[in-house]
């Protein structure tokens, strides 16, 4: 029932409609601009949304923002993702789509977005009937390196030597919560990543009956799944009733860093089986294609409350490398209707 994840070719290029919307994200890597790039000097785009962030991180809006110009027949809208207060972001942005008349398609670029802000934005379209064309650009490799983290894992200083440190605060927003099952007992989902400290942030808040962790499973760098579970290993043990190892010594519930089929068919199994018991609480704390997999899931059970820890910062040099692997694409051709039919087919409440 879910779209397979595919390259985007020359051929896709050609068959993007005149009456499309490009909505992407200023980011601070460089693959920020690598959809864009491809695309350039060619006027595809009827409308497009690029989003900044506040508080601003190491931005790359003035490269991004001439390379959309060309690839965009209308000025494009520049919007503020205000990564502390989401709740602005995402009133805004249902207020903007409601005045986008005759789009048929959308392309989303979520390769350096925000997980909230997919999940926002995702959520915020359910009702759109026309085609969604999902892009994430693949880098080739990601801090930190396997050399680096098995000389840093021991420091003190490891934190600031990975993708992200620190927490601001657990954030939600009015379209992503619910109050269904509210004074039920909850059970905390959430993926492991390597900052670890936004899962005890979570954990802190919440105070769940039960937590789940999934863990990543990259395609390629095999490594990361380990570090990972190295990093969340006090947390595993502290709710070891609930996170079950294999025989491999590996946590049990894992699911794709790419493959966002894998996480939805993982999280609709568990939904299915607590969702009458307890308060379904889900934290998009892993890959941005995982955060993917979270916000259909939330579209199909909107009894799902969604809370997300925001790190505090970022370590910008070498975030990712330059050189991309793939530009993958997943395509709902009517995305309304094809969210209607996963729920009936997986027996969701959607």
């Amino acid at each position: 029932m879910l779209p397979q994840l595919v390259a985007f070719t020359q051929k896709e290029k050609n068959e993007i409609s005149h009456n499309s919307l490009f909505i992407a994200s200023e980011g601070f890597e460089d693959r920020s601009l690598a959809f864009a790039s491809r695309l350039k000097n060619k006027k595809y785009f009827r409308k497009s949304i690029i989003f900044n962030y506040d508080p601003e991180k190491k931005s790359r809006l003035n490269d991004l923002l001439p390379l959309v110009k060309t690839i965009s027949i209308e000025e494009p809208i520049i919007k503020t993702f205000f990564r502390f207060e989401p709740q602005k972001s995402e009133t805004e942005f249902e207020n903007l789509i409601k005045e986008l008349k005759g789009i048929d398609e959308i392309i989303i670029d979520i390769s350096v977005m925000s997980k909230l802000m997919i999940l926002i934005i995702i959520n915020a379209l359910s009702r759109f009937a026309g085609k969604i064309r999902i892009i994430y650009s693949e880098p080739i490799s990601y801090v930190p390196t396997q050399e680096e983290f098995k000389i840093q894992k021991n420091k003190i200083d490891l934190p600031r030597k990975l993708p992200s440190f620190g927490v601001h605060d657990v954030v939600r927003t009015s379209a992503l919560t619910s109050i269904i099952m509210q004074r039920s007992p909850s059970l905390v989902i959430a993926f492991a990543s390597f900052n670890e400290q936004l899962v005890r942030a979570l954990l802190s808040v919440m105070n769940p009956s039960h937590f789940f962790l999934i863990n990543g499973v990259p395609p390629t760098l095999s490594w990361r799944e380990g570090a990972m579970f190295e990093l969340h290993k006090g947390l595993i043990d502290d709710y070891s009733n609930d996170n079950i190892l294999n025989s491999e010594e590996k946590l049990d519930r894992r699911s794709s860093t790419l493959f966002y089929q894998e996480t939805f068919e993982l999280l609709a199994e568990i939904y299915k089986k607590y969702c009458y018991v307890y308060r379904i609480v889900l934290a998009p704390t892993g890959s941005k294609m995982q955060a993917l997999g979270c916000a259909l899931l939330k579209i199909c059970c909107p009894d799902i409350h969604i809370e997300y820890p925001t790190p505090e910062s970022f370590y910008f040099q070498g975030y990712s490398s330059k050189e991309i692997k793939k530009i993958h694409q997943v395509v709902f051709d009517n995305f309304s209707i094809n969210m209607k039919d996963l729920c009936e087919y997986c027996k969701l409440n959607g």
